[in-house]
């Protein structure tokens, strides 16, 4: 499998890393190749056998990818998969609300699969727990 690494792909450490400037995840396209630091993407959303790709600031992007592979690239720069169609990353994450539907901070929505959403939760009170108590 490609891991979609500009930097060294057998380096797994550094997609552990997000906050490592040289970490860039690339998204092939039928307009080309565009790289990308796993902070600048909110969401990815999958529709069949291809996955939107939701940034900070662009457009959205279609890859011709199934979202399953890019779980196993991004659970470890700080992504969660929340529902068979979605995985968000939890730094872009503004609230969820009491049916288990995520608001990102621009302001479009995720949702938490009834199967998931125990272990999403639990995931991002961990989360959000041991930053506080960090700081």
């Amino acid at each position: 499998m490609n891991t979609n690494f500009q930097t060294n792909p057998n380096n797994v450490n550094s997609i552990n890393n997000p906050t490592s400037e040289f970490v860039r995840i690339s998204f092939a396209t039928l307009e080309g190749t565009f790289f990308f630091k796993p902070q600048e993407i909110v969401r990815l959303e999958a529709r069949s056998n291809y996955t939107y790709v939701f940034f900070t600031n662009r457009k959205p992007l279609l890859v011709s990818r199934v979202l399953g592979e890019y779980d196993e690239i991004l659970s470890g720069a700080g992504f969660v998969r929340t529902h068979r169609s979605h995985l968000v990353n939890r730094q872009h994450i503004l609230y969820i609300d009491s049916s288990g539907s995520i608001t990102m901070l621009d302001s479009s929505k995720a949702e938490i699969s009834r199967r998931k959403k125990r272990e999403v939760m639990q995931t991002l009170r961990n989360t959000y727990y041991s930053q506080s108590t960090a700081a």
